[in-house]
């Protein structure tokens, strides 16, 4: 909508006053920025593009590094469980 009125406007017809007057309305009504704000409007969103990007790498790390922790837990469960079973089998074994 808002180039649509922009483009059917008869631009040969206005003064420099006139089109002066345009320029300052469409900067009031944020259709048209100063490239200074555009460039660091680019700028913050690369930042937080990198921030987010930097934050997914991580918690996939993480993620992996709790899975590698948890093969470990379940690893070493499982020695301690053997481990009981063979020493209540040799304590029942020496009482018989």
């Amino acid at each position: 909508m808002g180039s649509d009125w922009v483009a059917s406007l008869p631009w040969g017809q206005f003064s420099a006053g006139a089109l002066v007057a345009l320029i300052v309305l469409l900067i009031l009504r944020g259709n048209l920025v100063p490239r200074q704000q555009l460039v660091d409007k680019q700028a913050d969103c690369d930042k937080w593009r990198e921030a987010a990007e930097k934050w997914q790498s991580t918690a996939t790390q993480l993620g992996m590094s709790m899975e590698k922790l948890l093969v470990y837990a379940e690893t070493t469960n499982h020695a301690i469980v053997d481990i009981r079973e063979l020493a209540q089998r040799t304590s029942d074994q020496g009482s018989s």
